[in-house]
C-alpha cells in the first residue's frame, strides 16, 4: 500500500497536522510508544498548558530565524486555537502568566479530542513503530521500522520529539536522518532547563522569589542578552525556575549566533557568560545574609554559570533542523515530500504554553498546505 502522506510519532503536533490534512488522502501516524500519546499526557503536570494569551512570536521564542515564525503565527495564532477548543466544546481557563489551562486540569481531554479528530478526518494510527530509517526512493519515501516493517509514501512528516524527555524514549535518531538528507542541523542542545552555577548555593536550596535576570557576556558586559523578570528558585549548585528555563534557551540561541562550536559550548559559558540577578521585591533575611545585600546600595549580585543541567531535566530539545532549509510549509527545499514540524526544527519557546501552541501552529500550517 501506498500512502499519500506518514507522519512519524504521534504526539500533538502530529495529531494536529492529521487533523488538518486533505480528508480524501490515505495517510497514517506511525508512533514509537505503546499508546501514542505519552507526552501530551504529561504536558502541563498532566494539566495540558495548551496556549498563552499574550504571546509574540518574537519576544516569545528563541530561534535563528524569527521572520519564519512571523509567517507560521499569521496562520495559525493563540487565537485560533482557542477557537478550535471553543467549537469542539473543550473549555479553557487563564491562570498565572497568561497561560492557557483546561479547565478539567485533566490532559486526557486534550488527548480524547485530538484522536476523535484525527480518526473523523480518516487517519489511521499505528504504534509500536520504531522507525529505523527512511530513505528517498525515487517519488516515494521508504519508511522501514525496527521490527522490519516497511512503509512507502508520497510524503513524510517529522513531527518527533528529542532526546529530552526521556520519559517517553526520545532519541538522537532523527539527527542522522536529516543529515542522510544533507540538510544544515543547528546545533541540538537540552531546552527549558536547569542552570548549573559555580557557586554553592545549599545554603539557600529550595528558595523562591520574583527578581530580575540579566544574562551578559562578560567579552561585552554592557551589552545584555536576555532580561526577564519572573519567579527564580536556589538549589545546592544550580538556579531553576520559569526565568532560568527561558535564560537557558536564551544561552543557546545566543551561543550559535556568535559561532561558538558546540564542544566548545560548556568552555564558553564557564569563562564568559553571567547571571545578574536584582532584587525588587522583599528578600527573605537567609538570602539577605548569603549574597551580603544589607551592604550594597543596589541589591544587585552576580552568578558565575557553569553548564546547563543534564538532558533528564530539559523540559524540550533546543535547535535541530535550520529554518532555512525549510518552504513556509516546513517542506525540505532539497527533498520534496520530506516535512520537519515542532521539536525537531529550529524553534524552542518560552515556558508555560509557548510550545505547545508552537505544536498546534506548526502543524496546522503543515497540514493546511496539502490543502493549498
Amino acid at each position: 500500500m501506498i500512502y499519500d502522506i506518514i507522519i512519524i510519532w504521534a504526539w500533538a503536533a502530529g495529531l494536529f497536522t492529521g487533523i488538518n490534512l486533505p480528508k480524501n488522502q490515505k495517510k497514517l501516524i506511525l508512533e514509537k510508544n505503546k499508546t501514542p500519546w505519552v507526552k501530551i499526557l504529561l504536558s502541563g503536570w498532566e494539566r495540558a498548558n495548551v496556549s498563552n494569551v499574550d504571546i509574540e512570536a518574537e519576544r516569545d521564542y528563541f530561534s535563528q530565524n524569527k521572520k519564519f515564525l512571523l509567517w507560521v503565527f499569521a496562520k495559525y495564532n493563540n487565537w485560533d486555537l482557542q477557537s478550535f477548543f471553543a467549537l469542539n466544546w473543550v473549555n479553557i481557563v487563564e491562570e498565572d502568566r497568561w497561560r492557557l489551562i483546561l479547565e478539567s486540569w485533566d490532559s486526557r481531554e486534550l488527548l480524547n479530542l485530538l484522536v476523535k479528530k484525527v480518526r473523523e478526518n480518516k487517519c489511521e494510527i499505528k504504534w509500536n513503530c520504531d522507525v529505523k530509517s527512511i530513505k528517498k526512493l525515487d517519488k516515494l519515501f521508504e519508511i522501514q521500522t525496527k521490527d522490519k516493517q516497511k512503509f512507502l509514501a508520497k510524503n513524510v512528516i517529522v513531527s518527533t520529539g528529542w532526546k529530552s524527555f526521556f520519559q517517553v524514549w526520545t532519541t538522537w535518531e532523527w539527527y542522522n536522518f536529516a543529515k542522510d538528507f544533507w540538510l544544515k542541523i543547528i546545533n541540538p542542545t537540552r531546552a527549558l532547563v536547569g542552570l548549573v552555577t559555580k557557586e554553592d548555593l545549599k545554603e539557600l536550596s529550595w528558595i523562591s522569589l520574583d527578581l530580575e535576570v540579566k544574562l551578559f557576556d562578560i567579552k561585552s558586559p554592557k551589552r545584555i542578552i536576555y532580561k526577564e523578570f519572573w519567579p527564580l528558585l536556589f538549589t545546592h549548585f544550580w538556579v531553576s525556575g520559569p526565568i532560568i528555563f527561558n535564560t537557558s534557551n536564551a544561552i543557546w540561541e545566543y551561543l550559535n549566533k556568535i559561532w561558538v562550536e558546540e564542544k566548545s559550548f560548556e568552555k564558553y559559558i564557564l569563562e564568559n557568560l553571567k547571571l545578574k540577578l536584582t532584587f525588587w521585591s522583599k528578600v527573605p533575611k537567609r538570602v539577605e545574609k548569603f549574597f551580603n545585600l544589607i551592604s550594597l546600595e543596589e541589591k544587585e549580585i552576580i552568578l558565575n554559570l557553569q553548564n546547563w543541567r543534564s538532558w533528564k531535566e530539559a523540559k524540550a530539545t533546543g535547535w535541530w533542523v535550520d529554518l532555512n532549509e525549510l518552504d513556509k510549509n516546513f517542506m525540505a527545499k532539497k527533498v520534496y515530500g520530506l516535512y520537519f514540524i515542532w521539536e525537531v526544527v529550529d524553534v524552542v519557546g518560552k515556558t508555560w504554553g509557548f510550545n505547545l501552541q508552537w505544536a498546534f501552529s506548526s502543524g496546522y500550517v503543515c497540514g493546511k498546505s496539502f490543502n493549498w
